[in-house]
């Protein structure tokens, strides 16, 4: 894989998570401004965005089949990021909703087209590396987005955040195709099988299906929580910027070291183990649960910062492994597509509902507990999917050593 272009693939992705996340950093001032509930932030955060970019990931991914990549990747990141800054003139929730559909519809098209991508120039042995490198856009992505948001809104307000964080993009999508240039692809390209067809490879591949739960279920817990950890801090006491710097440098690193980690060891074991993607996601999702619930217990929210670190690590181990588990399930021609799929259950499950459950959960237990107590009860109860992740990830792991090996690159 040409390093100039997965860097700036990385680099779009990580302005993907800068402008994805800015409603959960800005949670709490937003929410006091235009006076919403647990359950509009959850909205923001994640179903109003997630259900547009699950339902158009899928034919966007079928297009950049055909099409050029890096143009539609170069489009698509000039869209979100006009709506990200858009979302700093919002006067009212129906206009901020509005902005965030907008943000989706772009991110739709990001995702799936660079990771096939990278899929077509990586042999199949460092192929979960590669994409766990490019998954590291996530966490950079997040850190950026805390810590800078964070500081920009301490000092400016909450619309200037978006403004300042939503412009960059703008740039990065006028670079792209002058740096990567056209997508390669091997010659003569065999068309690519129909959706339905990609759809019945994946439908019969038992390893997939059991990835694909357990990463569904695993950003369902991830995605309720990182919504709500700054307003967490914020109700207990802690200001924005030094809620949102603590978040970006602790999710940040740790984000980095699970997802390079995971993939990292998907890799090495795969020699020996098969099944390794799966138990390794296994391993993570179940120790990601415990540690949680066990910082969740904390009052202190230095300590609760603090204990959250080495569970964060776990649960992202699944990342590298689950999209080398969904590109070799399906030939060449069909791994945007397949990438697509995988992507519309994580988003619209994980993204679209993990943050607005979790919303829902904490009004109600606010009625009773208050506003503090309440979120961290919904928050335990989110802690305990990632349980249920874990044994997808071991099913899949036994699929896999149980499935002859494809050689395919």
């Amino acid at each position: 894989m040409p390093a100039r272009a997965l860097l700036i693939l990385t680099l779009a992705y990580v302005l993907n998570f800068v402008d994805r996340q800015l409603v959960a950093i800005l949670g709490q001032p937003i929410k006091a401004e235009l006076h919403l509930s647990d359950t509009g932030l959850g909205l923001l955060g994640g179903f109003a965005f997630a259900i547009f970019y699950s339902l158009l990931g899928i034919p966007i991914a079928r297009l950049a089949e055909r099409r050029n990549r890096v143009a539609i990747i170069a489009v698509a990141t000039g869209l979100w990021s006009v709506m990200t800054a858009l979302c700093g003139f919002a006067g009212s929730f129906a206009t901020l909703l509005i902005a965030r559909i907008g943000v989706g519809i772009g991110e739709a098209g990001s995702a799936a087209p660079s990771q096939a991508l990278i899929a077509d120039l990586v042999p199949r042995e460092r192929r979960a590396t590669a994409l766990a490198l490019f998954s590291l856009g996530v966490p950079v992505g997040m850190m950026i987005s805390a810590i800078g948001g964070g500081w920009i809104a301490a000092t400016l307000g909450w619309r200037a955040a978006f403004i300042a964080l939503g412009l960059p993009g703008i740039v990065v999508a006028a670079l792209l195709p002058l740096i990567v240039g056209d997508a390669p692809r091997r010659e003569p390209a065999p068309p690519p099988p129909r959706f339905g067809t990609v759809l019945s490879m994946l439908w019969r591949d038992r390893s997939f299906l059991h990835m694909a739960a357990g990463a569904t279920l695993a950003s369902f817990a991830g995605y309720g929580l990182t919504t709500f950890a700054v307003p967490l801090m914020m109700r207990q006491g802690v200001d924005l910027r030094t809620a949102a710097t603590g978040f970006g440098l602790i999710v940040g690193l740790a984000l980095t070291l699970g997802m390079a980690g995971g993939g990292w060891l998907s890799d090495r074991f795969s020699k020996y183990d098969p099944g390794a993607p799966g138990r390794i996601s296994s391993l993570g999702a179940t120790f990601a649960a415990i540690l949680f619930l066990v910082a969740l217990r904390q009052r202190d929210p230095i300590a609760v910062a603090g204990l959250s670190f080495a569970p964060f690590v776990f649960a992202h181990l699944y990342f590298g492994p689950t999209y080398a588990v969904t590109v070799n399930a399906v030939p060449p021609a069909a791994r945007a597509t397949a990438i697509a799929i995988l992507l519309l259950a994580i988003n619209a499950i994980g993204l679209g509902l993990g943050p607005l459950l979790v919303g829902m959960a904490s009004d109600h237990f606010a009625h009773h507990h208050g506003a503090t107590k309440g979120l961290k009860i919904a928050l335990r109860l989110d802690m305990i999917v990632y349980l249920w992740a874990g044994l997808h990830f071991l099913a899949a792991a036994r699929r896999l050593r149980a499935q002859p090996q494809s050689t395919a690159r």
